[in-house]
């Protein structure tokens, strides 16, 4: 070996690692003589106060589960119409463009199981995944008569319909396994493999990494705790929706594209951006494009887990998985997620 290889593999031995209170230090020097770094610390809802600096000191290990697919995120596109023809176009327009799963609307309309199958056998030939959604109104008769796994399709967790910004995130995660528990009670182990997590990616960029990561820990705690074996790993779709503060396209654009990086570091297996402006062919256009830049130009498809070993992400996603899965348990207690759902309303604070 050359005396320039010893020195590449000994890089970084001529800078001398920096304490936690060499960055207090500079942290203080920076705001003020005489501040509190307290002030700087961020209060997220349903968790207690954030501060702003990790390292390893601060933390002995990480239950944070491995991402499995953060490399690999399918592109999914919401079909919002009510006839089988115009499903079945659109479908395929979606597929020529490189989306390989379609949520298909509740409003749409088949008349029959034959419809439906019709459907599947199109999408099969395009190589396009379905999911069809639940509303909040039919999700007790999916209990009942669950159409997802009569189809062989996704058993769609569906918490999207209980998300608000002034939700926080525990809670959020703490009804969506609350929905899942009940799929699996219903069915068994059967169901297992078969269920998606729809999640609505927020516009919080780290706390909402740190979600996704946290979704699969919980995951792994409820089939743990039912004694499924043999389970895969949670697979989540992240639905990115344009946002309400702003009527400017230009400025939901950038917002869906930092919503979307956001759910791609956390580690979403599909992505479903729903167009950002009123032009709705040009708008589903640029989305898709979304996707193609992320994954060949920015190179989010080429590095797996990008967010491991982050100590302010890992610490946040210990504290998210924990703080939901006792929200989850309060509901449990209360009844479960059926009895929540009949008596009107989940609560946000269950404590």
């Amino acid at each position: 070996m050359t005396k320039s290889e010893k020195n590449n593999l000994n890089l970084f031995s001529e800078f001398t690692p920096a304490t936690k209170a060499e960055w207090e230090k500079i942290m203080l020097d920076t705001i003020g003589p005489g501040e509190d770094l307290s002030k700087l610390n961020w209060n997220l809802r349903g968790l207690q106060p954030i501060p702003p600096l990790f390292t390893k000191e601060d933390i002995d290990y990480s239950n944070t589960t491995p991402v499995v697919h953060t490399a690999s995120w399918g592109l999914c596109e919401h079909i919002a119409y009510k006839k089988l023809p115009e499903v079945i176009v659109s479908v395929k327009e979606a597929a020529q463009e490189g989306t390989g799963c379609c949520l298909i609307s509740n409003k749409a309309h088949f008349k029959s199981e034959t419809e439906i199958k019709k459907l599947k056998d199109s999408a099969k030939k395009s190589g396009v995944e379905l999911i069809f959604e639940s509303s909040e109104v039919t999700l007790i008769d999916d209990f009942k008569k669950p159409a997802e796994v009569k189809t062989g399709l996704p058993w769609c967790v569906n918490g999207s319909n209980f998300y608000d910004e002034e939700v926080s995130i525990p809670h959020q995660l703490a009804v969506s396994l609350s929905i899942a528990s009940e799929y699996l009670i219903t069915s068994g182990q059967k169901s297992a493999n078969s269920i998606l997590f729809r999640v609505k990616t927020g516009s919080l960029y780290f706390p909402e990494i740190a979600k996704l990561r946290a979704l699969r820990i919980l995951w792994y705690n409820l089939v743990d705790s039912l004694q499924i074996h043999e389970v895969a790993h949670a697979r989540i779709l992240s639905e990115v929706e344009p946002s309400e503060t702003t009527e400017s396209p230009y400025n939901n654009l950038l917002i869906s594209v930092t919503k979307a990086m956001a759910a791609i570091l956390g580690g979403t297996d599909l992505l479903l951006i729903h167009p950002f402006g009123r032009e709705a062919s040009h708008s589903e256009h640029i989305t898709r494009n979304i996707h193609h830049i992320l994954r060949e130009e920015a190179y989010f498809g080429k590095v797996a887990d990008a967010a491991a070993g982050s100590y302010y992400i890992e610490t946040l996603t210990d504290q998210i998985a924990a703080e939901a899965w006792k929200r989850f348990g309060e509901i449990e207690k209360n009844g479960g997620f059926l009895k929540s759902l009949k008596n009107g309303i989940i609560p946000e604070d269950l404590s």
